[in-house]
């Protein structure tokens, strides 16, 4: 009882130890996480691109397989920041990414909108069409709902579908939420009256005006690019002069915002309402700035590519790393905990069978000791008290009695004496056959293999075949009556065959209780030989051993 008393509080010091490992671990994630964030969003704000998305991948791959919305999150502006360098395939690619890995993320409009935008400027406006409504069908925030049904609305000014792009637009230019978020609804009132003028209705030109002025307003460089140039296009047909002033107010402002996008579709407004002396230099111009632009982009696209593709596989190659150190680490466990058990198994099997072993040859010596001497030794005893050991015949019939329980005894110390399995073992065994002859029984051996095989076979083989052996000319001797017997030893490959047979009266049913048959059999398996027995009454005994070298 005291003991469990003491383990008890050890399993909770355990237990609180490794809820603290846990916690410091999660601790130190969350850190890198926000460090990666926070870096991401500086170099982001300062337009320096490229290692925003290096850190925002970084605080990606530092989430844990279940922690799906922090992932999401980084890939949001990961796709953002694509879309902001004009890889729009690359930002559609990123976006499908983070609803794979979380469909049901909180802020999901956010991502149906970031691929709208990526399909729209792909000219894939079917499915930039099917990503506004998916968010559309989602949010219940109004001003959200407004900036979804514009863009809708932009997507089929796109595609000429003028018309219907009126409607929609006319369907969220009264409403409060919209009315109140300037550069949202400015945006709205330029494209309602950019979709006037596209139908030649005189309403244009008061939408396109409202529009303008609050942009001036805001002083919103990047909006303003987009009035200038609509109002450029309207007034080409009406005041050459007007059309080019206003395009020229359009590039400087997308100068002023960095975008070369909007500094060529200035240049076209520039060319369309400039004399001819300076439409050459304007082309070059735009040419040249398209050139730049094609070069700035791929190497972008490539940039990015390259960023997802080192830092994957550096982390695969981390994640391998890890693995097999904890592959090696658990093999070395298994093998060490396997070399353990087994070592103990065998230890502990083979001190049973050394008991056994032990056991079976006392028992064996004991028995015969008793069947073979101790009767033979008591008969002696009493003939030698009963008859007159005076008289000549009497004397010598007792010195035969004792002349014979001096063999048995010797036979049975030779039986149980050591093997000498040294280079003259082959002698040693064929010593032991031959005092198997007698008047009666003729044993013949056959030897084809060389000295050099039986080298060739390890101690504890040769103990067993000595044994083996011995057992059967035993066996032979007590129950086969015959007067033959032949031995034929062969060398194989990659063993030693040895072929035992008699011609004595053979028995089936003898195979079945006879111990001396089944310890050669267990002693032959023990070194993973074979041995096989064959007899049929009248027709002799046959056995053959196949020993491993």
């Amino acid at each position: 009882m005291i003991f469990k008393k003491i383990h008890f509080p050890i399993f909770i010091v355990i237990a609180i130890c490794l809820f603290n490992a846990c916690a410091k671990k999660v601790q130190e994630k969350n850190k890198k996480y926000s460090y990666f964030l926070a870096k991401a969003d500086s170099l982001k704000a300062n337009q320096n691109f490229d290692k925003a998305f290096y850190y925002y991948n970084q605080a990606k791959l530092s989430c844990s397989e279940d922690e799906k919305a922090r992932k999401v999150y980084a890939l949001y502006f990961m796709a953002q920041i694509q879309q902001l360098t004009c890889d729009f395939s690359g930002s559609e690619a990123t976006a499908t990414e983070a609803l794979r890995i979380c469909p049901d993320y909180e802020n999901i409009v956010s991502i149906y909108t970031l691929l709208g935008l990526s399909y729209q400027e792909q000219f894939d406006f079917e499915n930039a069409n099917k990503y506004y409504n998916l968010g559309l069908a989602r949010t219940r925030k109004e001003i959200e709902k407004c900036v979804l049904k514009n863009n809708i609305g932009y997507a089929l000014l796109e595609s000429k579908k003028y018309q219907e792009a009126k409607e929609v637009f006319n369907k969220i230019i009264y409403n409060d939420s919209l009315i109140v978020d300037k550069p949202n609804y400015a945006k709205v009132l330029d494209n309602l009256g950019f979709a006037y003028f596209k139908l030649n209705n005189p309403k244009a030109i008061g939408f396109l005006s409202k529009a303008l002025k609050i942009r001036d307003s805001i002083n919103n460089n990047s909006e303003l690019v987009a009035s200038y140039m609509h109002f450029s296009e309207y007034y080409q047909n009406l005041n050459l002069k007007l059309s080019n002033d206003f395009a020229q107010k359009a590039y400087n402002a997308a100068t002023a915002t960095n975008s070369p996008d909007d500094r060529i579709e200035a240049i076209k407004f520039l060319i369309a309402s400039s004399k001819d002396n300076k439409v050459k230099s304007l082309a070059l111009q735009q040419m040249s700035i398209s050139d730049s632009i094609s070069r700035i982009r791929q190497n972008s696209k490539i940039q990015f590519a390259k960023i997802k593709f080192d830092t994957t596989i550096a982390q695969k190659e981390s994640e391998k790393q890890k693995s097999q150190k904890q592959l090696y680490l658990s093999l070395f466990l298994f093998v060490t905990t396997l070399s353990i058990v087994i070592f103990f198994a065998v230890r502990i099997r083979n001190k049973r069978k050394l008991q056994k072993a032990t056991y079976d040859t006392e028992t064996r010596i004991a028995k015969k000791l008793h069947d073979e001497l101790a009767n033979d030794v008591f008969n002696a005893m009493t003939y030698a008290d009963t008859q007159d050991l005076q008289n000549p015949s009497n004397k010598e019939f007792l010195i035969e009695n004792l002349d014979k329980i001096y063999t048995q005894a010797r036979n049975i110390s030779k039986e149980n004496s050591q093997i000498d399995t040294s280079d003259t073992f082959e002698a040693v065994l064929k010593a032991m056959l031959s005092t198997f002859n007698s008047n009666k029984i003729n044993v013949i051996l056959k030897n084809n293999s060389s000295a050099t095989d039986w080298l060739k076979l390890p101690k504890e083989a040769k103990i067993v075949i000595y044994r083996t052996l011995q057992e059967l000319m035993v066996n032979m001797k007590k129950h086969s009556q015959c007067s033959l017997v032949v031995i034929a030893f062969e060398s194989r490959k990659n063993s030693i065959e040895i072929n035992y047979s008699d011609n004595g009266i053979g028995c089936p049913e003898m195979l079945n209780f006879k111990k001396g048959l089944q310890n050669a059999e267990n002693r032959i398996l023990s070194i993973k030989g074979t041995i096989t027995f064959d007899t049929e009454t009248n027709k002799g005994f046959k056995a053959k051993i196949k020993i491993p070298k």
